[in-house]
């Protein structure tokens, strides 16, 4: 409005015509020339949206982001600058027009006066004024629209900066990923690593089983050595027990002769004097006779004890030696099943890892699927800014470009093309670093099927393994139980054994105090004996002498002289004995072989002290040869024979009860393996103990099969026949069977040691194990 009125004069002087004509002709050209312009620059830009439209559909995702913000910022740029431009324009042009139109108006009208060209020009100031309100609402219109514009360049910009940032995670998060995956790698290889130390551990301790098998073995080949020499130990003590019974009957046939000599004792009493040496002779033959059984059973006794201590020394040794290696392998089994159990919660660690690792790749394709939705939003937006571009195609008219500034946006849209160029090559080579991903995620999907594959096969181990713990825990409780049930029947068996010592403890105690008192009272009749033999002799000598002096002086007597019964004791030699002393003393020795056949339960102990005893009551020695033993002393000598051949039948009674109860033990314990051992075994494939007791019988007879054909063949009416060919065939095909019933036997007592082998290491390291307890 200002500039409308301080026009000059000279300038409203001009006709409306002339301004008219003039002002039309300059805008129309401004308009051509800004449409021109705006036309250049908009084709040019709808050229590079093409472009890049063609380049995103070849290029990835992100470069297509980077040429959109690019694009939007040029036309940002281009837009405030053409607005400014065409500001400045308008406001020069109003003023050059109104000066341009002052001078032609003077030029042309000279002569006309001021007041005539204000008035001539009224209606054209309206028509300015009009003009200038039209041009100030277009601008006001231009502002608006820039302003909007602004507004959405800045929402743009804040769109992409925020694309930029999750831009900038997604490939920290691809980062982690791959750093993630690179320590899964060197995570597997040394899972694999360890597997394989496992496997190797493994394999040594199955060497060392191996070992401990045969080790095992070795002690069974020992005890199967063991066993035969108890059974030759067995087979001696039977030889032993026959050479006693030989001595019975030796001991029988000199009671059985002292019978005899009882009764010549009744018919030659008068010979008594000259039998004297011949007697003493033979009771010293007696004597030792008596003395040399025993002294053979106490030599053998003390070989059998010193081997059987040996024996059981050695086994000892044996079982102690055997059991430490049991318990080291049982230590090394136990290291095991720690290391099984440390590999299993390593592979729940790696089930867990891979089970994260799932879970992150999920969530990454869940972020990809979210970036995808950000870039169709964002393809969107480009939709909506071409509608904006053909907008401003409707803004040609109002918008002008001058051709220097064209000159140098087309600098910068060749800049533009270099950096385009830069970004496809940058394109290019993020396509071939994608290829290699996909390649790496194919690898570990691979080596995660690989690894899925060997926890499904350490999976299987594991429940084998769980399966035969549950084996070894049953054999355990089974074996708990029967170790139990042992140890019940040990205790009960040592309670009655501890009994049974106690009565045999007082028994002796009993039967010592008898004995001492029995040779007190010995000692006391034989001093009493003695005196009375002594004055006997004394009477005798002092009677003789009588009689020489009787026959001197008295020729012939004539009355024969009557003594008195002692005398006739002394003349005779012996003392008269009553029947009752006689019927004692069978009765005493009757008793004794009742109380000897009464003590056969008990112990050794007794027997050796009862043995030293006999030893002991020898009878004393005759001193004075012109005394003359009387029955008596014969009666109390036989019963002490009788006494002593009591107590080494007692001796020998007890040794047989107790190799009897022995031998029923061992049978009842083999019965017990056999029927363990041989459960699935078919009946009859092997011969019973019955038939082998009655072959070893028939072999210590000498009548056995092989005997009798032998006997049969071999001689016949007293000639000698060669064997046919038949008899030797039947011979061989007996020798075969009888081998391979042997060879059964052989293997099950194989059979029958290893298990009594690996019962006695259970009881011994279960005996340890209490010990332990109770320390």
């Amino acid at each position: 409005m200002e500039s409308a009125q301080a026009t000059s004069p000279a300038e409203m002087e001009n006709p409306p015509s002339v301004e008219n004509g003039y002002s039309g002709r300059d805008s129309n050209h401004i308009e051509e020339k800004t449409t021109g312009d705006v036309d250049m620059k908009v084709d040019f830009m709808e050229q590079q949206l093409d472009e890049s439209d063609v380049k995103t559909e070849h290029n990835g995702d992100q470069l297509i982001e980077q040429n959109e913000g690019k694009i939007e910022q040029d036309l940002k740029a281009a837009v405030l600058d053409q607005v400014s431009i065409e500001e400045e324009g308008l406001s020069l042009r109003f003023k050059d027009l109104k000066a341009q139109e002052n001078e032609m108006e003077l030029q042309q009208n000279p002569s006309l006066p001021p007041q005539n060209n204000i008035l001539s020009h009224v209606h054209c100031l309206a028509q300015l004024e009009e003009q200038r309100r039209n041009y100030e609402q277009q601008l006001d219109q231009l502002r608006t629209s820039n302003i909007q514009k602004d507004n959405m360049i800045t929402l743009i910009q804040r769109e992409n900066a925020i694309l930029g940032k999750e831009k900038q995670a997604c490939r920290k998060e691809m980062e982690t990923a791959n750093k993630e995956k690179e320590s899964t790698v060197i995570k597997f290889a040394m899972k694999e690593k360890l597997l394989i130390d496992a496997k190797k551990e493994k394999e040594a301790v199955e060497k060392q089983l191996a070992e401990a098998k045969k080790e095992v073995k070795n002690v069974s080949t020992r005890f199967l050595a063991v066993s035969e020499e108890k059974s030759r130990m067995t087979y001696i003590i039977d030889e032993k027990c026959n050479e006693v019974r030989k001595y019975q009957r030796e001991c029988e046939k000199y009671k059985t002769e002292m019978g005899h000599l009882e009764s010549k004792l009744k018919y030659h009493i008068n010979k008594l004097n000259i039998e004297t040496e011949a007697k003493a002779v033979v009771e010293r033959q007696l004597e030792e006779e008596k003395n040399a059984p025993n002294k053979l059973e106490e030599k053998a006794n003390e070989k059998l004890k010193m081997e059987f201590e040996a024996n059981t020394i050695l086994l000892k040794h044996e079982i102690t030696s055997k059991t430490e290696a049991l318990d080291k392998v049982t230590k090394e089994q136990q290291k095991l099943s720690e290391a099984n159990k440390e590999l299993q919660s390593q592979l729940h660690e790696i089930t867990t890892e891979h089970n994260q690792l799932t879970e992150e790749f999920n969530r990454l394709r869940e972020l990809h699927d979210s970036v995808e939705g950000s870039y169709s939003d964002e393809l969107l937006n480009s939709a909506k800014l071409r509608g904006q571009l053909e907008e401003l195609q409707l803004l040609r008219t109002q918008n002008t470009i001058n051709e220097e500034k064209l000159t140098e946006e087309q600098k910068r849209v060749q800049k533009l093309e270099a950096l385009l160029q830069d970004h496809e090559s940058d394109l290019e080579q993020l396509k071939v670093k994608k290829q290699e991903l996909l390649t790496i995620n194919k690898e570990m999907s691979e080596l995660i099927v690989q690894l899925q594959n060997d926890i499904c096969l350490a999976e299987a181990k594991a429940q084998g393994l769980d399966a035969e713990n549950k084996l070894l825990k049953q054999e355990k409780l089974t074996y708990g139980t029967k170790y139990n049930q042992l140890e019940q029947q040990l205790s009960l068996e040592a309670s009655e054994k501890s009994e049974e010592r106690l009565l045999l403890a007082k028994h002796l105690s009993e039967k010592t105090k008898m004995y001492e008192l029995t040779k007190q009272k010995l000692e006391d009749v034989q001093g009493d004996f003695e005196a009375t033999q002594h004055k006997h002799a004394t009477v005798l000598k002092e009677l003789h002498r009588e009689l020489n002096k009787y026959k001197r002086g008295i020729t012939e007597p004539k009355t024969p002289i009557s003594y008195c019964s002692n005398c006739q004791q002394a003349i005779n030699g012996y003392p008269t004995e009553n029947p009752q002393q006689r019927s004692h003393s069978r009765s005493s020795s009757h008793g004794s072989m009742q109380s000897g056949s009464r003590r056969a339960s008990e112990s050794s102990e007794s027997e050796t002290v009862a043995s030293s005893a006999t030893t002991v009551q020898q009878p004393p020695p005759q001193q004075d040869l012109q005394a003359v033993p009387s029955k008596k002393v014969l009666v109390e000598r036989i019963l002490r024979l009788q006494q002593a051949t009591a107590r080494q039948t007692e001796r020998i009674e007890f040794l047989e009860n107790h190799t009897a109860a022995l031998v029923a033990e061992v049978q009842k314990k083999s019965k017990v393996v056999q029927h363990y051992m041989l459960r699935d075994q078919t009946a009859g494939a092997l011969t019973t103990s019955r038939s082998d007791q009655n072959k070893s019988e028939l072999v210590k007879y000498g009548n056995g099969i092989m005997a009798a054909i032998y006997g049969g063949s071999s001689k016949t009416g007293g000639e000698s026949k060669a064997m046919s060919l038949e008899l030797s065939l039947e011979i061989n095909k007996k020798l075969q069977a009888v081998l391979e019933d042997t060879l059964l036997k052989n293997i099950t007592l194989k059979e029958n040691l290893d298990v009594l082998g690996l019962e006695v290491d259970n009881l011994t390291r279960k005996l340890r194990s209490l010990e332990g307890s109770c320390k």
